[in-house]
């Protein structure tokens, strides 16, 4: 199995294209043709997917595409040529992500963190948290600067590998073209708490995009209260987020409200030891 890097090759991709099964053949092509950094996944003429590389400070990003042709014994020769692709470079931690409807590898990494994405029906658990009635509860964003300066004052304490760059989040929040649902809770003047996500039509769910609350403001069900709020928003359907493992109080918020595990969409690897599966 080899690793060939895409460079425009209009023959490659009608291989690549011809050989991979995928409902999103389109939209992959696409990606390809429009990112740098590709690589092609072979074996003896066989197209089995690509791999996508991007550099950051304190990371390196692998994006895997793997196709339904992809088995098991690929992923260690897989993984070695990653090593390989990246022995020379400075970075604290790789961060390993499936992209379109790529086969899932990601749970059989031996890495530091995982995102998990977990995901709740309807029918969720109502824990009917009480708010203090000096707490006002808005359904609008009035300055999205206020906001992102929440946020980073909420997730001080990220890890580094963890994507905290709030400022360009919230501004693709803003401006996504679907509906959204905000909740922001003020003590006076002063933001304390927010939930805010979206409406996906083409997915009939709900997405939780960000819920946080202020350090001096935490225990007080701010959290709950806001959660079960934007659950409760009509329609009434499913919900899904995604959630570090580490993040223990972050998920036993969500567990609590009936919030399951459903995959694994990103493994977190310090670049200073062996990739390696189990």
């Amino acid at each position: 199995m080899k690793l060939k890097k895409h460079l425009i090759d209009f023959n490659n991709l009608i291989e690549f294209s011809d050989q991979i099964q995928s409902g999103v053949k389109e939209k992959i092509i696409r990606y390809i043709n429009e990112n740098d950094e590709i690589y092609l996944i072979t074996d003896n003429n066989l197209y089995l997917g690509f791999i996508h590389l991007e550099i950051f400070n304190k990371k390196i990003s692998i994006k895997l595409y793997l196709s339904s042709n992809w088995k098991g014994d690929f992923n260690e020769q897989l993984f070695d040529n990653i090593s390989e692709l990246i022995k020379n470079s400075n970075q604290n931690y790789l961060t390993f992500l499936h992209c379109f409807d790529s086969k899932n590898i990601l749970n059989r990494l031996k890495g530091i963190d995982f995102m998990h994405q977990y995901e709740c029906n309807e029918n969720f658990h109502k824990p009917n948290p009480k708010l203090n009635s000096n707490f006002t509860i808005s359904k609008n964003i009035s300055d999205y600067k206020e906001l992102i300066d929440f946020h980073y004052l909420c997730y001080s304490d990220d890890k580094d590998y963890m994507n905290s760059n709030w400022e360009n989040i919230l501004q693709s929040f803003h401006k996504a073209p679907i509906p959204k649902i905000i909740y922001i809770c003020h003590n006076k003047d002063n933001i304390i708490g927010s939930c805010i996500g979206y409406l996906i039509p083409k997915k009939n769910m709900k997405y939780l995009y960000s819920i946080c609350v202020h350090p001096d403001y935490r225990g007080k069900l701010i959290g709950e209260y806001l959660l079960q709020l934007f659950l409760s928003t009509e329609p009434l359907i499913s919900c899904y987020l995604t959630v570090y493992e580490s993040a223990k109080p972050a998920v036993n918020l969500y567990e609590k409200f009936g919030f399951m595990r459903i995959k694994t969409v990103e493994a977190i690897i310090r670049n200073d030891v062996k990739i390696s599966i189990e």
